[in-house]
């Protein structure tokens, strides 16, 4: 396909392709670096804000593992006179004033060692607590606990449990258990308090199970399934972590900050998911939370997109105008070459013309010399009958003249075709020397077109080692830098082949130039021999005027004339010999020019089509 492509063609194609394929090229790569950057910026910016979610919720959770350890120290719990001194209404109204003033818990109560409730705030009564998950591990630490969030029973809300014993201030020993309940949303609105607008936090508890999500995510009251007969109560379903997130798995295997794309089931979308491994906080104990934050990719990826198409706009102007001014360019110099390849078709068939004409010049100069030999052989026959018969030396005599009459008329006309084929000689080495500098100027073409292809192999290469230099970003770029060279090397091999073909070109004009001159030559001992076989004639002449005069020297004119006639035939038959040269050499020039006249022509088609 390439090699039936016009010449023009071809050149185009070549100047367009290397305009625009390096900034298509440097587009892409462009944007794959700010692509490259963008994501990891973007996935730093992820783990900043998931690793201070779990920051804030183990500081949050610390202050409550406080909250509770303040509260089992109260005196009105832990000071036996004053235990015992008060009422349980009045125990009651100071669990009511610690709930307005932490505002966080939506329940408080004192149990004692028994689990049967003491005081509580205002609220559904309380049974006995002691068989509670949080009640045991209390007992078990002999200290303060923070449960691991969980649906109450009794409001079907995930809630945290803080719990601590009640030591006499006096003993030391247990005396009760206090226990605050908290729920999952006041959490939930302590670590969203700076990040509500950059994504959906979640956070997961050490059992896998989703307990703080964006709405409708994680388990509250509405999502409560099971009987409803009266005096059962309603079971609720948790949500597992990887049933949201698919992949979370495959994202946190190294237990470290780490970001990933999953699909989000809740939510019916797919987000780009931040995970922060459970950490401990001196102070707190070890809860093993994880958090969450969940972006939806179309929003987050949005700038991305944008940036996407403001290099595809910019690098598409950048190619097209690039590739215009290459086209023109381009343009420009293969009608240059196209006119030079015209001049040099037109040159040449004016070439082939004049040798042509020359050859036909030169038959009729062969065939006149030929008849002029037959006349001389009949001249000698002639003279031989003079001798012989006297008698009949008069009709002889005026026929010979008739002869020497014809003769020198054809010798005249040899002598001015002789002339004739001398300056057209000369005109042909001329037209060979004009067509000698056009080719060089081809040449010269030639070798610009050659040095292009090298700056651009160089440049090619220069790519190829900045794409090596960039890694596993710049293969595409090492790829495109290859192409590119390949270009320039068919460029520099097109180069080559043009600068051969005008060597030899130039050496068939050198060989053109030779056998002009020495036709040339041979033209002028042309017309020496024909000057002497004119000057042969006029003795003729003379010799027949005196057969007129002298009727009795008939028999030694006729000899004389035998001789003269010899003497002719001889100069004849070097002027045949010297004409048959001539027209070889002839041919060896309408050869050459013919073949200069198919090169030129093959030139004139590649740039015409």
């Amino acid at each position: 396909m390439l090699n039936k492509m016009a010449f023009k063609t071809k050149a185009l194609a070549v100047a367009v392709s290397l305009g625009t394929i390096p900034v298509i090229v440097c587009g892409i790569v462009a944007y794959q670096v700010a692509n490259h950057s963008f994501s990891q910026n973007l996935k730093k910016t992820e783990k900043v804000i998931v690793s201070d979610v779990q920051n804030k919720a183990n500081l949050f959770m610390r202050d409550r593992f406080s909250d509770i350890q303040i509260m089992a120290d109260l005196d009105i719990f832990s000071d036996p006179n004053l235990r015992s001194s008060t009422t349980a209404a009045q125990k009651a109204a100071a669990l009511n004033r610690m709930q307005q003033v932490y505002k966080i818990y939506d329940s408080i109560a004192v149990f004692d060692i028994k689990g049967n409730p003491i005081a509580q705030t205002e609220g559904k009564a309380l049974d006995n607590h002691l068989d509670r998950s949080y009640i045991q591990a209390a007992i078990k630490a002999n200290g303060a606990v923070l449960s691991q969030p969980s649906i109450s029973t009794s409001s079907g809300v995930f809630s945290v449990y803080a719990a601590s014993p009640i030591k006499d201030s006096s003993t030391g020993q247990t005396v009760g258990f206090i226990r605050a309940r908290l729920p999952v949303k006041f959490i939930q609105e302590a670590i969203q308090t700076n990040s509500q607008d950059k994504g959906n936090v979640y956070l997961i508890n050490e059992s896998g199970e989703v307990f703080i999500g964006p709405e409708g995510v994680y388990v509250n009251q509405t999502n409560s399934r099971g009987s409803t007969v009266s005096g059962e109560e309603p079971e609720y379903q948790a949500i597992g972590a990887t049933e949201v997130f698919p992949k979370l798995d495959k994202i946190k295997q190294d237990n470290e900050l780490a970001t990933g794309i999953s699909s989000n089931t809740a939510l019916n979308t797919k987000d780009l998911v931040a995970y922060a491994p459970p950490t401990s906080l001196e102070g707190l104990p070890d809860l093993n939370w994880s958090a969450v934050v969940a972006t939806n990719t179309g929003e987050v990826f949005a700038p991305q997109r944008q940036m996407l198409l403001a290099l595809i706009l910019g690098t598409g102007i950048t190619a097209v105008i690039t590739g215009g001014v290459a086209f023109v360019v381009s343009r420009r110099v293969a009608r240059y070459m196209g006119n030079t390849v015209n001049a040099i078709a037109s040159s040449s068939n004016q070439i082939a013309a004049t040798v042509e004409q020359q050859e036909r010049t030169v038959s009729q100069q062969a065939s006149s010399v030929n008849e002029t030999t037959t006349t001389m052989d009949e001249l000698g026959a002639a003279s031989r009958q003079a001798a012989e018969q006297a008698e009949a030396s008069a009709t002889g005599a005026q026929k010979a003249l008739t002869l020497v009459e014809e003769g020198t008329q054809a010798v005249q006309q040899t002598m001015e075709g002789m002339t004739m084929l001398k300056e057209q000689v000369r005109a042909i080495a001329e037209q060979i020397m004009r067509l000698s500098e056009q080719t060089g100027q081809i040449a010269g073409v030639s070798d610009l077109v050659a040095d292009l292809a090298n700056q651009t192999n160089m440049l090619a290469l220069n790519a190829a080692v900045e794409a090596a230099r960039a890694g596993e970003q710049g293969k595409g770029f090492a790829v495109v830098a290859g192409e590119i060279r390949k270009l320039a090397d068919e460029s520099k091999n097109s180069a080559e082949k043009i600068n051969h073909l005008v060597t030899d070109i130039q050496a068939a004009m050198n060989s053109t130039v030779m056998v002009t001159d020495e036709g040339s030559k041979k033209t002028e001992e042309g017309i020496k021999l024909t000057q002497g076989t004119a000057s042969t004639f006029v003795g003729v002449t003379e010799a027949v005027n005196h057969v007129f005069l002298n009727n009795q020297q008939i028999s030694l004119s006729a000899k004389q004339q035998a001789v003269a006639v010899q003497q002719v035939l001889s100069a004849m038959n070097a002027i045949n010999l010297g004409a048959q040269e001539t027209s070889a050499g002839i041919s060896q020039v309408k050869t050459s020019t013919h073949e200069l006249d198919q090169i030129a022509k093959q030139l004139q088609a590649q740039f015409q089509n």
